[in-house]
Order: C-alpha cells, then structure tokens, then sequence
C-alpha cells in the first residue's frame, strides 16, 4: 500500500489536535451520546443476527461446519451479505429486471421479511404431504392431469391430503372410511388402540376420496363389491410413512381401511418397550445365542411385530446374516434381507422358509407362524445353527406350547428349539403433561401393598391439548418373559403331556405375571389401574 507524504503530515496533525489526547482520554465524559450511532449498532446486530439466521437454514453448508461459519457471519457477515446484495441489485438493474425506484425495497425487504419468510417456509414443511405409488411415482402429477380429472377434483385431492396429514400427525395405526346410513360416511382414527371419531363426510365426497386413494393404491376403481388390496407411500417433511389399504363392498358403500405404517417415527429400543429389568437380561441373553428359537405371543395388537424389531436393534448386522420374511414389511432394515409375503405370487412363510435356509442366514426373523408347515420348518431351522425369531397368536406364554404341539410340532423337538416365550400386552401410557395423584379406595391400596409396590406413586388421567384431552399419550408393554428351563423341557417331554392342562396353566399363570407387571407401572406412575385391568381381564 502506498501512503503520501501528505496524508503523512495530516495524521501526525490530528494526533497532536486530537481531544483525546492528555490524562482526560479515558474519561467517559468525552464520549457524546448521538441517536445515529444508536441506529447503526441496532442495524449492525440485526444484519449479524440476520447472517446467522440465513446460514442456519441454508442448504449450502454442511451441518458440520455451520457453528464456525455462524461465527464469522458475526464478525463479517454484513459486509458480505451488503456486496452480495449490491451486485445482485447492480446484475438486475443491468438485465431491466428490477427499477431504480425499487432497489430501496428490494435491497432492505429481504433483510426484514426474511424471517417471516423463513417462518411461513417451516410452517409449510409441517403441512407438506406428497401421495406417491408403491413404486415412488408421484401418480397425480405423472398422469398428465389426465387421471386427476376423471378420478377427482383439486378440493377432493386437498381433502384427502387433510385426512391422511392428520391421521399421521395424531399418531394413527388405521385410518378407517366407512359408509354409515342417510348418504354418510364416516373417518375414523385408531389412536393408542382406540377409535376416534374425526369426521362425517357426505357420500359423494367420500366416494371421490375412496376413488382417489384406490387409484394411487394400484387398486381397481371399478370394482366396488370384491375385496381388494393396494398400498401407497407419503412423503411429509419428517420422513416417509407407508399406507397398506384393503377395500370390502359393504351395506351402504365402500369401506376402506388403512394401515399405516410410520417410518418416521423409527423403531423402538428393546430397552423402550417396557420389559422389567430381569426380563431384559433374559430376552438380551437368548439373542446372543448361536441358535434356539425366540417366541413373542400375544392377541392382535398387542405389539408383538415392535418387540421382534426391538430385538433386531439389539443385533450386529456386520457380523451376523439377518433375513426375514414378513407381512407385511413394517420397517425397512438397511442391514438385512427382508422378504414380503404375497399370496397372489404364491409367497409364503412356509416357502420363503425354503429358500432363506439356503441363503447362509445367522438369524432368522418370520413375522408369524400362521400353519403347520411354518411351525415345523421354523422349529427346524433352529436346531440346524440358526436363531429365530418370530410371533405367535396367543394368550399366554405356555398356551403357546399348546399351540404349537397342536400344529404338529413334537414335544420333544419343541423343548430342545425354545429358549425364551414373551407374552405380552399393550397399554396406554399416561400423558406427562397432565397426569395428576390417583385417589385410591382400601382395596387398591391393599392390592398394591400385598405386591410390595408403593402407593404415593400412583397417578390419574387429566386431560389437555398435547393429549387431545384423554389422559393418555403413547402405549407401552407389560411383558410375561418365559426362560425355558430344565425342568420345563423336562415336563414337555415326560409322558402325558395334556395340551387343554398346558393351556389352563399357561392362562391362569399369564394374566398373574402380567397383571404384576402391569401394577408395577401403575405404582411408577406410568398408567392406570383400569388399564391394567382392561387388558389383562382379572386382578383378583
């Protein structure tokens, strides 16, 4: 940089004029206050706080390095964002894209609107719903407009968008559509295993909304008295959830039923499900094994498919060969081979068994055993080097054995495959927000205190928005874990096995383990007493 001798002897001038100068630089007093330096400082930290804001939701750098350039955007984020703006305004006025007499608002607006923009983008990311076929297409906009016309109309589309976008936002597993008398039909949400009223739609509307669900589902719209199947993905801001639909002809209609499938929410810990800290170490040991057979029973929804994914969680997919044959895929597994049931191309869980025992598996997973033939391949694949894992419909960890000694399995062959049985049963987790002390009557009390549990625990339902005003929020297991020991091997293959006493036994001694379980998250404050006694029929 070159300095002349001029501005040389005009600094050494100031320096010797300066006011500041002499004992009294220090002194506060000096400083005088001015309104347009207020200003500045004002404009100076919101054009930081601007920068900062602009690189935070800026797709253009990494996540990683966000913290450091936020930093410099502090320092010099202005200056860089005040020569971006003028040669973005210089460009245009050279194009003829903007006026001279709109460089004042388009240079300051985005300054100033740009959190209400950022705002209103975030709020629309929320309400972002894309339908896409189960081939990732997106069909509406695909078809050319075409099918949107014949198949539905924009407001019919934006109402179908509504009911799917809420159903997800409050948690629903099944979205129910059902014709009901007087031309009206009905949409219901299962929420935490209730059924919830949402809305009475007129048929026509109704109809155009079954249409439009069944022609992205791959479903044929003009068939309205077979049972037919479909299924079709959304894609929101969160992720993508996955929609299994089955239409039937019913009295009065159509209905349509959807399940939903939520792969957003991501998959449970074994450690969340609800499993007593015994019952974890025993469930942990058994998936460690090299081979044997783990059984998860319970009636329909009970969360048997979440337990037997909490489970693979526990897995080394790196050092272990996972396949598994499920109906349908409920999770997607990065790690494993997962195969899908189709009847129609003659895919079973009886002849996918075949093919994965030739697939070199470490662990395989089959989400229920449904026959005979099932059973028995499944029992012999474990006594062949191979872990598995699979559900099971039943009502209690020994009527399983009953179950599966009724669907031709022997007994000794049985005894030899199990390691560990878990039954168990779902129900509804108090909501944290408005959970309140539960006034309990004498025969609680004594129940509770018979059990060796505490009572100051105990809480109640309340109700507020973040429960949609039911108390509860969320569900989780009380879980029956069974080892299969010595000497229960032994009573499976002593003479005289009786199945109807295996069943009595397996029963009464499954509703005594669940309902402890249970009333041990009553007294932590996790449910209710009524919801243990809901679920598990009996507390005695």
């Amino acid at each position: 940089m070159i300095v002349s001798v001029d501005s040389v002897f005009w600094i050494s001038h100031l320096a010797q004029t300066a006011p500041f100068t002499g004992p009294n630089a220090l002194d506060p007093s000096g400083l005088s206050f001015s309104p347009v330096k207020l200003l500045v400082l004002i404009g100076w930290i919101y054009l930081c706080l601007y920068c900062v804001q602009r690189v935070e939701y800026s797709p253009l750098v990494s996540e990683r390095y966000k913290p450091l350039v936020s930093v410099f955007s502090l320092v010099v984020g202005p200056f860089i964002f005040f020569v971006l703006a003028v040669a973005d305004v210089t460009t245009k006025l050279q194009e003829g894209d903007i006026h001279f007499d709109d460089i004042l608002s388009y240079f300051f607006g985005n300054a100033f609107v740009g959190r209400k923009k950022l705002g209103a983008r975030k709020a629309k990311d929320e309400d972002f719903i894309e339908l896409l076929d189960s081939s990732g297409r997106n069909f509406f906009v695909e078809a050319g407009g075409k099918d949107l016309e014949n198949l539905t109309d924009q407001k019919t589309l934006e109402f179908t968008h509504r009911i799917l976008r809420e159903g997800i936002r409050q948690r629903a597993s099944d979205i129910l559509i059902d014709p009901k008398s007087s031309g009206i039909y009905t949409v219901r949400y299962r929420v935490d295993g209730y059924l919830r009223l949402v809305e009475e739609v007129e048929s026509d509307r109704a109809r155009a909304m079954v249409n439009s669900i069944k022609a992205i589902a791959g479903m044929d719209i003009a068939e309205r008295r077979r049972a037919l199947d479909g299924a079709f993905m959304a894609r929101i801001a969160a992720g993508d959830v996955y929609f299994r639909v089955a239409s039937a002809g019913v009295l009065g209609g159509e209905k349509l039923s959807l399940r939903v499938l939520n792969q957003a929410q991501g998959m449970l810990t074994l450690d969340q499900i609800g499993l007593s800290e015994e019952g974890y170490r025993l469930v942990r040991e058994a998936i460690d094994q090299p081979q044997g057979m783990v059984l998860v029973c319970g009636p329909t929804g009970s969360g048997k498919t979440t337990t037997l994914y909490g489970m693979l969680g526990e897995v080394d997919f790196y050092t272990r060969n996972v396949v598994t044959v499920e109906d349908p895929i409920e999770y997607v597994l990065p790690h494993a081979s997962q195969m899908e049931v189709n009847p129609k191309a003659n895919i079973t869980f009886g002849n996918s068994m075949r093919s994965i025992l030739r697939q070199d598996p470490d662990i395989i997973v089959v989400g229920e055993i449904r026959d005979g033939e099932t059973a028995q391949m499944v029992v012999q694949a474990s006594h062949t080097g191979h872990l598995v894992l699979a559900t099971l419909h039943s009502s209690s960890n020994l009527a399983t054995l009953a179950r599966l000694i009724d669907l031709g399995v022997k007994p000794l062959m049985l005894a030899s495959a199990l390691n560990v049985i878990i039954s168990q049963r779902l129900v509804r987790r108090l909501c944290d927000h408005c959970k309140q002390p539960a006034q309990l009557d004498t025969e609680q009390i004594a129940g509770l205190e018979r059990l060796g549990l505490a009572t100051d625990g105990v809480m109640q339902s309340g109700g507020c928005k973040n429960c949609n005003y039911t108390g509860f929020l969320g569900r989780v297991a009380i879980v029956d874990v069974l080892h299969v020991d010595d000497p229960l091997k032994a009573s499976l293959t002593g003479e005289g096995v009786s199945l109807a006493q295996l069943k009595q036994d397996g029963d009464n001694r499954g509703r005594s383990h669940l309902r402890r379980e249970g009333l041990a998250k009553v007294a932590a404050g996790i449910t209710t007493i009524e919801e243990v006694k809901r679920v598990t029929t009996h507390l005695g």
